[in-house]
């Protein structure tokens, strides 16, 4: 069996993996010096792990029986006919990117990134700062989006004793179940938490009437997709008016975010640059779960966290 790795993993990932899939055939990309190299490598393959760019090379890849990707999102390959069973990373990013916009939060609200930079300016302001800080307990925090994500960071959050709703379009128990919903709760909330998938349903969801809705003090957190405002100018200016208390967002429109781009001056604005699901043994994580499909995949069993490209979930 042979399989085609475009991860990007470190030398101690890249020998687990290849321990654990002995004897078959294990190549990955890196190693692979010529394109040409890399795309005969592909359509040989029966399993893929990893999201590789060329779509092209992908779509032709005719020996694939499964792809694996290293991501919980997937859209940029929403419209790959293929006949292979894909699964995704569902549920594996949770923790870190939960843990990412909760150190957000306590750095909006307890003044940690300004005082980041008073030390790097060396800059004393002591009680004068006092005054400035909030507490993250007991906020009124919605979740946009129920998955695995949305649930550890409401976990967390009850930790702090904030009150936690829930905005989801299938969830029984959900009080806001649609947009109207949405747009009468914003008003009422401290913070709102935004952990949607990428799908053509979610493209823009979040309006500019929504934005608006908020209010002033209220903080916007992204930890979904960056395509899920409608129009991210208005997050801006609403943020450089004072219309908002503040954004955290490990995800943009465009990523890399251009150096010229208005969210680098935004006050209050934390970017974590798309950084949220990452760890120490991120990899390892990744090869361990790959590893364990890959023996379901001998065994002919339903393998985890099995997604429909089309449907983008």
């Amino acid at each position: 069996m042979k399989i085609y790795v475009d991860a990007p993993f470190g030398k101690a990932a890249k020998e687990m993996l290849r321990a654990g899939v002995h004897p078959d055939i294990c190549q990955f990309r890196d190693e692979l010096e010529q394109e040409e190299m890399q795309r005969q490598a592909l359509a040989e393959a029966d399993i893929l792990l990893g999201n590789p760019k060329r779509l092209d090379w992908l779509q032709q890849a005719s020996y694939l029986k499964w792809i694996q990707f290293h991501s919980t999102g997937f859209e940029y390959y929403r419209d790959l006919q293929t006949t292979a069973i894909v699964t995704n990373m569902r549920g594996f990013y949770a923790e870190p990117c939960a843990e990412t916009i909760v150190a957000g939060l306590m750095a909006l609200y307890r003044g940690i990134d300004r005082f980041s930079v008073l030390k790097r300016d060396k800059v004393w302001t002591g009680i004068a700062a006092r005054p400035q800080l909030q507490l993250l307990q007991q906020k009124k925090v919605i979740v946009v989006g129920w998955g695995s994500i949305g649930k550890r960071i409401a976990k967390i959050l009850e930790g702090f004793d904030c009150e936690i709703f829930v905005y989801s379009r299938s969830l029984p128990e959900a009080l806001v179940r649609t947009p109207e919903q949405l747009i009468e709760a914003l008003p009422k909330m401290d913070i709102v938490v935004a952990c949607l998938p990428g799908t053509d349903d979610t493209r823009g969801f979040f309006t500019t009437q929504m934005i608006r809705s908020m209010r002033p003090t209220a903080v916007f957190c992204n930890v979904g997709r960056g395509n899920l405002l409608e129009d991210e100018g208005e997050l801006v200016d609403a943020l450089m008016q004072g219309r908002l208390g503040g954004a955290v967002l490990d995800v943009t429109a465009i990523e890399p975010l251009p150096s010229d781009h208005p969210l680098w001056s935004c006050p209050n604005t934390i970017l974590s640059q798309h950084t949220g699901g990452g760890y120490t043994d991120e990899h390892g994580g990744i090869v361990q779960l790959f590893l364990e499909n890959l023996q379901l995949f001998k065994e002919g069993k339903p393998l985890k966290n099995q997604v429909q490209l089309h449907r983008g979930y």
